[in-house]
């Protein structure tokens, strides 16, 4: 018997285009810009939903004191003892 003659093949493989530095560069650009995009569209809508609350919902003044010493007190002030 003869040993066959061993099959040598060889794979070709398509040339694919190589990844550059300005083809990573452009990709974090858009991928940015989509993430500022997204931060800025969600900021709008949690700022207008806090200004709707705050129409609804005033805050209650009377209950609150003056936090700045320049602003007067209108809330009536406790008599000190007379000798």
């Amino acid at each position: 018997m003869q040993s066959p003659q061993p099959f040598i093949v060889d794979l070709v493989q398509t040339p694919t285009a190589h990844t550059t530095i300005a083809d990573v560069i452009i990709g974090s650009l858009g991928i940015t810009g989509l993430l500022v995009l997204l931060s800025l569209a969600l900021g709008l809508i949690v700022a207008g939903t806090l200004a709707l609350w705050h129409r609804r919902h005033p805050p209650e003044e009377d209950h609150l004191p003056p936090v700045s010493p320049f602003v007067p007190d209108s809330s009536p002030r406790p008599s000190s003892p007379v000798r």
